[in-house]
């Protein structure tokens, strides 16, 4: 039942009390049924909230800012340690309160605690001309912001970290650098967050922009791993681009098949960002695979990402997720998983060019037509499939292959109308099956 319907339901239920329709215990019932969901209905609030936080803390900084050449050495101190010491006496109230404390004023003290933190950081840097760059700053910033996310259950700063995390790892991918001090670093740091993982046990359901922003920062923040990797292999060759993409697409595997409980696989596909964003990776890959010139570079690049320890970490974690899948029975993904093993079969042909880039591309291009029939036939034997996405990789999949062939403008013309006509009627028909499916159901 979406919330309009809840909230007219709700208000019913004291009137059809008191008329005798229902009672006291049924009516009890009805309310923890049909309760709105805290994090829906107290979005508005959690967003006004932060946004008035990040306000107080822009002006006040913009105050100090302005008066801050008058102030003399121990004025300044006050204005560095006194706004973090007022919201930790506000957070400390708000603890003090418990469950009964509105979601939107943990927000508010959260991010007035971090901005605080931030800012002391800042001007106890700048008093004493302690020097420094930049992410080394944002890396003790989100540091010691990250305890307010357990403390005050702060959802916006657990998407600061994952957000300032990301950019972290992303300016650290020079070469040269200790693991501590690079890209290696971020699976660590997404530790910090481990209950708020897709699967994990928790008594609330995340919100769908707490579960994207981690998805991207996931994928950022292993990517920007994967480059640093290949890079501090060795001098630069021009299969470093292939190596640290085939070591990417390990990655979407992964994601998309990071293991989730019994409740999160029955969820909807749109609340489940990795399994959406990693299929499209590693679907992407496999067409671009089908090409003989970028199957080439792709076989050279995996013959040197073989070499790396990281890609073997990653082979060693993915298997550990697909026998999990496995016993979860997730087909599907798995079947769109396998993609980035494909390399894996031609890479002993990598020396021979011809015979090693013409059997990935025909092994990406079975492989491909094989999956988009399986997400098709699942759905039509009542498992959890993706007819429509089955056809679209079909059709995708025709108009690669012709568009790499050696036919006519004319043929190619032909057949592109040939293929739309039929995914335009594949579609209708899936449309008017499901209803049919839905009608019987009732």
């Amino acid at each position: 039942m979406n919330n309009s319907r809840q909230s007219w339901l709700l208000e019913q239920l004291p009137q059809w009390e008191r008329e005798g329709l229902l009672t006291a215990d049924a009516a009890r019932t009805l309310r923890e049924r049909h309760a709105p969901d805290a994090s829906q209905l107290g979005l508005a609030k959690l967003v006004m909230g932060s946004l008035g936080a990040l306000l107080i803390g822009a002006g006040l900084i913009s105050v100090i800012g302005y008066n801050w050449d008058d102030f003399p050495l121990p004025v300044r101190l006050l204005f560095a340690f006194l706004p973090l010491l007022l919201t930790q006496v506000f957070s400390f109230r708000v603890l003090q309160r418990g469950d009964a404390g509105a979601a939107w004023v943990r927000e508010t003290a959260a991010v007035l605690q971090a901005f605080a933190a931030g800012a002391a950081i800042a001007l106890v840097s700048q008093i004493y001309n302690l020097g420094g760059e930049w992410p080394d700053f944002l890396f003790w910033w989100f540091l010691l912001s990250l305890p307010l996310t357990w403390v005050l259950r702060s959802h916006a700063v657990a998407i600061f970290y994952l957000v300032t995390t990301a950019i972290w790892s992303v300016n650290q991918i020079g070469p040269g650098r200790p693991w501590q001090d690079s890209p290696l670093l971020y699976p660590v740091l997404l530790l910090g967050l481990l209950p708020y993982w897709p699967g994990w046990l928790r008594k609330q359901a995340l919100s769908i922009s707490l579960r994207w922003v981690m998805t991207f920062s996931a994928l950022i923040g292993l990517v920007s791993a994967a480059v640093f990797v290949t890079q501090q292999s060795g001098d630069y060759t021009r299969y470093h681009f292939g190596a640290f993409l085939w070591l990417w697409t390990l990655t979407a595997a992964a994601i998309a098949l990071f293991p989730l409980n019994q409740a999160g696989i029955d969820e909807a596909s749109g609340r489940k960002p990795q399994v959406v964003l990693g299929s499209l990776w590693l679907l992407g890959y496999g067409v671009a695979a089908t090409f003989r010139d970028a199957s080439n570079d792709i076989l050279k690049g995996t013959s040197h990402a073989l070499e790396l320890p990281w890609c073997w970490g990653l082979l060693a974690v993915l298997t550990g997720f697909v026998l999990h899948a496995g016993a979860r029975r997730r087909w599907a993904v798995l079947a769109i998983a396998s993609v980035a093993l494909l390399p894996l079969i031609s890479v002993p042909f990598v020396d021979q060019a011809e015979n090693g880039s013409a059997l990935l591309s025909w092994l990406a291009t079975l492989h491909l037509a094989v999956i988009g029939i399986t997400l098709i036939v699942l759905d039509f034997i009542g498992k959890r499939g993706a007819s429509r996405l089955g056809a679209l990789l079909l059709s995708v999949l025709i108009i690669a292959r012709m568009a790499d062939s050696q036919f006519s403008l004319l043929a190619k013309g032909l057949a592109f109308i040939a293929v739309g006509v039929a995914f335009l009627a594949f579609n209708f028909f899936m449309s008017r099956h499901q209803r049919q499916q839905h009608a019987a159901q009732a």
